[in-house]
């Protein structure tokens, strides 16, 4: 039997080469929450031998009767708590020109490799188990993962060229991960504009029209002219037919996820037509400043339904919904956290801790709920990234510190998410680093008293001995 001390190993992955005392805290933090969040919890069981849903050889969804899940590729309940952007080289100063995380991982770690082994085994003991858009590549063989791909292109998504892209985008990207069962899925973009927004007054309709004589786009708009919303329709039917046929023609079984729309901003006619195409919808749900939500219901109407819940994006699209981006940051760290200037700011840690378990609470609670991104796992710089963002975003700061309070909140909320709940065995596994090697080690207390093979390969791995 391999048994790991969960503090020394945790230790290792909260700072890598940073003073061990520092790290040694953060550790107790990390593993009691975890070890005691688990404890006298009942689960509804599930059978270690026999898959409860359908093994398809790649990741998928299933409705149960009583909920959405992501199923993994070997037919058991998955739910994503992914993070997004996780880089060696994620933001570049725009004031410097500098990378600063970049420069702590150039003096902190002796390779790429050594960066890579220390920051998945962060993520495992922390509870993630999914690598989110803007991630680095490299990564993918060590943990599930989604790629996000750019496939709107142009002002004229009815011209050829949008289905020229469309299907580049296809062979030269889908057709890389098509038959890996460890890609969860793929984006098909991010946050596009669908209506007025802070960008462009016009709503689609009227930038269509506005488009040159004999365009593609401007005819079909000119159809609609009196009909902003059934233009609105026919826009989503081509951009949501064309993508989905492209990536079909290469990739007939990985799921698509949409475009993580702006949650305040979604138009009820995209909403019912993407449905038809894509296997989970994604939305960015970041809180707002108090009064931002009414400010834009007064300025585009044309969104009905700006004052949104998550419940109410389900009722009309009736498929699973993952939410792509959300985060929460706090004072404290280097950044000024100006811009963007629309969400709040905490006043420490454990406030947005507390903010933060609020929201996953709920996340878990919904049925048609099946995963979470969180936005990002490192923080901004101080001068502000490319478009200036300057927040406190981040799981660790740009010197590789963890944000401890906070790390100590995710854990444990991911301890209690519907994938663990759903499979008592995963409740007893921790990952767990000796040299090079990952592999699953035994979590105490009241779990079996000699290792096995965890239930899924995904997102719990293969026991490796040490």
């Amino acid at each position: 039997m391999y048994r790991v001390n969960c503090i020394n190993s945790a230790a290792k992955k909260f700072v890598g080469r940073k003073s061990f005392l520092i790290a040694l805290a953060a550790a107790v933090l990390v593993c009691f929450s975890f070890f005691s969040s688990s404890i006298n919890r009942t689960s509804s069981k599930v059978s270690a031998s026999v898959p409860p849903f359908k093994s398809t050889g790649f990741f998928h969804t299933y409705f149960n009767g009583k909920r959405w899940w992501i199923v993994s590729p070997d037919g058991y309940p998955f739910y994503i708590n992914g993070v997004d952007h996780v880089s060696a080289s994620p933001d570049v100063d725009q004031k410097t020109g500098l990378c600063p995380y970049c420069q702590t991982v150039a003096a902190d770690y002796p390779s790429m490799s050594a960066w890579e082994n220390d920051t998945v085994g962060r993520l495992h003991a922390w509870g993630f188990n999914t690598l989110g858009p803007w991630s680095d590549s490299t990564l993918y063989p060590k943990m599930p993962y989604t790629v996000l791909l750019s496939m709107a292109s142009g002002s004229d998504w009815f011209a050829s060229s949008f289905v020229a892209n469309a299907y580049n985008q296809a062979n030269s990207t889908v057709s890389q991960y098509k038959n890996d069962p460890n890609l969860v899925g793929f984006f098909t973009d991010s946050e596009l504009r669908w209506g007025p927004d802070w960008t462009n007054q016009n709503d689609l309709l009227s930038q269509y029209l506005n488009l040159p004589p004999g365009s593609p786009g401007r005819v079909v708009a000119t159809k609609y002219a009196h009909d902003p919303n059934g233009f609105e329709t026919a826009l989503a039917t081509r951009y949501f037919s064309v993508t989905t046929a492209a990536i079909r023609s290469v990739d007939p079984n990985h799921m698509i996820l949409g475009v993580k729309m702006i949650a305040q901003l979604c138009p009820v006619q995209v909403l019912k037509v993407a449905a038809k195409y894509i296997n989970a919808f994604s939305v960015d749900d970041y809180a707002l400043v108090p009064g931002l939500n009414s400010f834009i219901q007064k300025a585009w109407p044309t969104y009905p339904n700006v004052k949104y819940s998550l419940t109410s994006i389900y009722d009309q699209i009736k498929i699973p919904i993952i939410v792509g981006e959300y985060s929460f940051r706090a004072k404290g760290g280097l950044n000024p956290n100006t811009w963007p200037p629309i969400y709040p700011t905490y006043s420490d840690q454990m406030t947005r801790s507390q903010a933060y378990e609020s929201y996953v609470q709920h996340l878990y609670q919904e049925p048609f709920v099946v995963g979470d991104f969180w936005f990002e796992y490192t923080d901004e710089p101080q001068g502000g990234r490319f478009d200036g963002e300057n927040s406190d975003f981040g799981i660790v700061a740009t010197n590789d510190v963890p944000w401890s309070i906070f790390v100590t909140a995710v854990t444990n909320e991911h301890s209690l998410s519907p994938g663990i709940e759903a499979n008592p065995l995963n409740q007893c596994w921790l990952y767990a680093v000796k040299g090079s090697n990952t592999y699953c080690a035994l979590k105490p207390p009241k779990c079996p008293g000699t290792f096995i093979q965890p239930v899924s390969n995904w997102p719990y791995c293969k026991i490796v001995k040490p």
